[in-house]
């Protein structure tokens, strides 16, 4: 083998392992803020039009989360984990101004499960998939981004939805 050859194949190598690890990486993004929100995030409740809409059990009474929150400006964004049950993760999107909520139901390695969509006081309405397709990456892109980074200095809670 030529040294031009090896060395083509060990920069090839480097970059492959490279490649899977920042794979790994973005796979794991939810697992990583899961395990911050139950290390050092805030009890909060999720509201019970989002508690019911994803079938929670007594989600009439709303659901008991540890949550991550980061806001900017008019939008703050939630990461949820259930304390009953850690497979249950669910991202908020809140518009301050308008009042405007989506909710994103995921699996414990991040994928989308259920989406819905309310206005504070209203009922939740499921939306399809293929609707929240674009928003829903923009939403993972935003929370793997973060997962990436150390853990934010603790905001406070966002008021009950």
């Amino acid at each position: 083998m030529t040294e031009r050859a090896a060395l083509t194949r060990a920069l090839t190598l480097i970059a492959a392992v490279a490649l899977i690890g920042s794979l790994e990486a973005a796979a794991n993004w939810a697992e990583t803020l899961t395990q911050q929100a139950l290390d050092s995030g805030f009890l909060s409740r999720l509201p019970p039009t989002v508690s019911v809409a994803f079938a929670f059990p007594k989600g009439e009474e709303g659901t008991d989360v540890r949550q991550l929150l980061t806001r900017d400006g008019h939008e703050v964004r939630t990461f949820n984990v259930s304390v009953a049950n850690h497979a249950d993760v669910v991202i908020f999107n809140v518009n301050v101004k308008t009042a405007a909520t989506v909710a994103y139901l995921l699996t414990p390695d991040g994928q989308l499960r259920k989406a819905v969509s309310y206005q504070a006081g209203h009922e939740a309405k499921e939306l399809a998939a293929a609707d929240v397709k674009a928003a829903f990456a923009r939403e993972r892109r935003f929370w793997s981004a973060r997962a990436g980074k150390s853990p934010a200095a603790p905001q406070a809670p966002s008021p009950a939805k």
